[in-house]
């Protein structure tokens, strides 16, 4: 069984063994694991397989002349028919978008089919598509994303790793599993990154302007972008001063990025009757960040560090710009691995609190990490700490205030660390509402 992958492949067999033919569109970011699941999806079944090419409207057209020529096998299973990156021929023109739909139903002649569509154009697929291809979008039965892979079902990739090696790499690859298997288990972190990110012919030493290149029409415009999020420039006026973008540009460049997964705009969950009252109790109205972790790594230690890496060996700019700063740039990631883990808990039913709302709190003076609340407004708080020192009392206490100030009533309260200061072990062993997770029990 491919690992993480259970519900989409439990979603694709559906369809499969569903009566009739049927239409389906698969869609996610490069490197996602789109083609793993395929393969996996269709092993044993009769499948023909085509990756689309950016070429001319005429060539377009033979290479689905001959998929439509395509008579599958005598089997009376049912046909699986996939063509990979199909916008490249919708947007080839309307003739060749019309000859492609009319795939469904055209191969395999009285057989049933499942045809999929499959696309990394995120944005062009959530915004463009059922425009670009027009009466022939009826046919389409379903249209399904596919996600990031979880922390857990990524740490079997490297059995011989710690946790801790597992979110170093997790904070820099993401949950794509194409990128986690560019690194070589027995290899270290730094091995890896030195070989793949930090070497010219490594194979993630471009991954992440290529993961852009074929959406992005003005790298400069978003090149300056990112990098100042990449900076912690996180509020649209702290861009604005940073860019000289104009909020307006900033507002529709931002939101072609968040379209394509590259960054997010996150708002802070309020107390529970405190909603829409527009930051008077301390929280920031909205904040971006990236939210792919190749394209983060890329803009915080290559994009502007191309002249040092030039002039110095991988392993020295690793030991000298990467690794001083390792436990501040994993902060992001191993926050979200703690709200993977709280949203785990819930679907097992192991939470105290009957969640309703699930995110984080971001205040002018401080931030909370883990916020959930139920309807009555029951809550359950959270505060991580990835770096090796481990968990201060003081930054215990600072999360009190913060949630005073906040307005929340901290009914529980989760802290995630691999060490903790022995006055906290003291007040969770007093206390029925504190408790102490290990992160490398993750």
């Amino acid at each position: 069984m491919l690992t993480g992958r259970a519900a989409e492949l439990e979603y694709l067999k559906g369809y499969y063994e569903k009566d009739g033919s049927h239409l389906l569109i698969l869609y996610g970011q490069k490197y996602i694991g789109k083609s793993a699941i395929l393969r996996e999806f269709t092993r044993g079944k009769p499948c023909h397989y085509h990756m689309a090419r950016a070429c001319s409207e005429k060539e377009q057209l033979e290479q689905i002349q001959r998929l439509s020529e395509w008579e599958g096998d005598t089997s009376k299973d049912k046909q699986v028919i996939i063509v990979e990156e199909f916008q490249r021929m919708v947007r080839s023109g309307k003739a060749v978008a019309d000859a492609l739909f009319g795939l469904y139903g055209a191969c395999g002649g009285k057989q049933e089919q499942l045809v999929i569509f499959v696309s990394s154009g995120i944005s062009w697929v959530e915004n463009s598509m059922v425009s670009k291809i027009g009466k022939e979008a009826r046919r389409i039965a379903d249209v399904f994303k596919i996600k990031e892979l979880e922390f857990r079902y990524l740490r079997e990739f490297f059995p011989a790793y710690s946790v801790r090696q597992c979110m170093e790499v997790y904070a820099m690859l993401g949950g794509s599993a194409g990128w986690w298997q560019c690194f070589l288990s027995g290899s270290s972190v730094k091995e890896n990154v030195c070989r793949t990110m930090l070497k010219e012919s490594g194979s993630l030493y471009q991954a992440a302007e290529n993961l852009t290149s074929e959406e992005l029409r003005e790298p400069a415009v978003y090149n300056t972008i990112l990098a100042a999020l990449a900076s912690g420039k996180e509020k649209l006026n702290e861009l604005y001063l940073y860019t000289g973008f104009s909020r307006a540009k900033l507002s529709v460049y931002l939101g072609n990025l968040i379209e394509m997964n590259l960054v997010e705009k996150v708002f802070s969950v309020e107390p529970s009757g405190q909603e829409g009252k527009g930051g008077r109790n301390g929280a920031k109205k909205g904040i971006y960040r990236i939210s792919s972790s190749l394209v983060k790594f890329y803009y915080t230690y290559l994009y502007g560090g191309a002249d040092r890496l030039f002039r110095m060996s991988p392993e020295r700019y690793y030991n000298t710009y990467i690794l001083p700063d390792r436990d501040r740039y994993m902060e992001d990631a191993f926050r979200k691995i703690c709200m993977q883990h709280v949203k785990a808990q819930m679907e097992c039913g192991r939470l105290p609190v009957n969640a309703e709302h699930i995110g984080s709190w971001f205040g002018k003076t401080g931030n909370i990490d883990i916020v959930v609340q139920d309807e009555a407004g029951k809550t359950l708080l959270g505060l991580c700490r990835v770096s090796r020192m481990g968990m201060d009392y003081e930054a215990y206490l600072n999360l009190l205030e913060t949630a005073g100030k906040a307005g929340f009533q901290a009914d529980h309260i989760w802290l995630y660390a691999e060490l903790f200061d022995e006055r906290i072990v003291r007040a969770a062993e007093e206390s029925g509402n504190l408790t102490l997770i290990d992160i490398r029990e993750l």
